[in-house]
């Protein structure tokens, strides 16, 4: 029978080993520095002997330490190796997806039917949220963020490009106050999607109405939002005209659920990104998944 090793400990060894730093280590491990040395000390009175120098400027490998670690680098690449293999090989199971809100609110869970009817063994995960995934800690095979693609260390691949124009319900279109000029829109209440990345080139209304031709007076007031799909559906409810995510809309414009009144369209400075750590690339589960999404995002 094997011995039960503390694996925790050698974990942590492994990594401060590594970086020679028990905060770097940390960072890798998600943990607190201090339990990184907690760990480190725990395994040195497990197996009677000093791994580290501790000095003022720093920590060194004792001679039991760097043949430690050795031997437990090694045994920790043949186990990922070993996994790694198995993901590989293996189409099936869980895929788990780090996704911004309201791409997953207004594109991807609509589709998931589709993805599931071709790849039946594949059961996707979402979780939605703002934050980058951490794909060390948390688990997530890849993300679909919305950003520049730069991305250290990670494989981005390109999803598309997204504007924002005017739309709004096709009631206010057809009501008391219509709708046929740029002007026309400051008889009625504009939303306002906070979310958006301002950069070079801002995507707000007073920029949109300054493209159009039309001097604005005052300050652009309306409802605020810090998600695109809760303007988009506020939109749709009919309280106003939104600054709304072209692509993100499109089933709502398709459905004629929402109107675009006018062609003026504002870029956004950054665009979607399937992402996903370079060492994942030939996971058939997150292939598989790569290729449907950029064939359902392809022009007919």
């Amino acid at each position: 029978m094997r011995r039960v090793h503390p694996l925790n400990a050698l974990r942590a060894f492994e990594a401060s080993a590594r970086h020679l730093n028990f905060v770097r280590a940390a960072e890798e491990l998600n943990v607190t520095p201090a339990a990184i040395s907690h760990q480190v000390k725990k395994l040195e009175a497990y197996l009677g002997v000093q791994l580290f120098n501790r000095q003022s400027r720093g920590i060194t490998l004792t001679i039991a330490g760097d043949k430690l670690l050795f031997r437990v680098s090694d045994a920790f690449d043949r186990l990922d190796a070993a996994v790694e293999s198995l993901l590989l090989d293996e189409g099936a199971g869980a895929l788990t997806l780090s996704v911004a809100p309201a791409f997953a609110i207004k594109w991807l869970i609509p589709r998931l039917s589709c993805f599931k009817a071709h790849y039946p063994d594949i059961d996707v995960r979402i979780s939605s949220s703002t934050h980058l995934a951490d794909f060390n800690g948390d688990g997530f095979d890849a993300a679909i963020r919305l950003g520049s693609g730069d991305y250290p260390g990670l494989h981005a691949e390109f999803l598309f490009n997204e504007t924002v124009t005017p739309m709004c319900s096709p009631r206010l279109i057809e009501g008391a106050r219509p709708i046929s000029h740029p002007k026309d829109l400051t008889e009625h209440t504009l939303l306002h999607d906070d979310s958006i990345v301002f950069g070079a080139e801002q995507t707000d209304w007073a920029t949109w109405f300054e493209k159009a031709g039309i001097q604005y007076q005052g300050t652009v007031s309306g409802p605020r939002f810090d998600q695109p799909n809760h303007a988009i559906q506020a939109a749709i409810d009919g309280t106003g005209v939104a600054l709304g995510w072209r692509r993100l809309a499109g089933d709502d414009i398709a459905a004629r659920r929402l109107i675009e009144p006018f062609s003026l369209e504002l870029p956004m400075q950054s665009s979607f990104y399937f992402v996903y750590p370079r060492a994942f690339k030939n996971r058939k589960k997150i292939r598989f998944f790569q290729n449907w999404i950029l064939k359902e995002l392809s022009p007919v």
